[in-house]
């Protein structure tokens, strides 16, 4: 009787672990973000799968030209196929500046400038479509209405 329990509880260890996208199933996931039409350095990048959509999604930090690819919160690269909405976050200190990666964000003085029609996980209007293949997705947003 034992044997059966661990026979089945190891089973449905196996049938859990081999659940949502597995290293074979992502494709590359890039793009750029810019942020009031300058590059959107430090920005981050989170895509949230849809209902529908495999995998736990991912996020990206962009470089110094706004360029991003998309990790897996396990650090594979890519995303499983699929919908997503898509998060910005762009932080920055009252002098406009990045905050320091290595102090945690409420810790340091920096506040989001983007609205949040990006930047809330609840609000965005971004979303993007993560074909088969692969493929960029560029992000142009603005940190108020107006054009500067």
């Amino acid at each position: 009787m034992r044997e059966l329990v661990y026979a089945t509880l190891f089973a449905a260890c196996a049938a859990l672990a081999g659940c949502g996208a597995g290293a074979g199933d992502l494709v590359p996931a890039t793009g750029t973000v810019t942020v009031d039409d300058k590059p959107g350095a430090g920005a981050v990048v989170e895509f949230v799968p849809k209902p529908g959509t495999p995998g736990n999604g991912g996020t990206a930090v962009a470089d110094e030209s706004g360029r991003y690819e998309m990790a897996t919160p396990q650090g594979k690269k890519g995303l499983a196929p699929g919908e997503y909405k898509v998060v910005l976050s762009f932080r920055r200190n009252a002098d406009g500046s990045a905050p320091d990666p290595n102090v945690p964000p409420i810790e340091s003085g920096a506040t989001e400038r983007l609205p949040k029609k990006y930047s809330d996980r609840e609000a965005t209007e971004l979303k993007a479509t993560v074909a088969a293949g692969g493929g960029p997705h560029d992000f142009a947003v603005r940190t108020t209405g107006k054009k500067k």
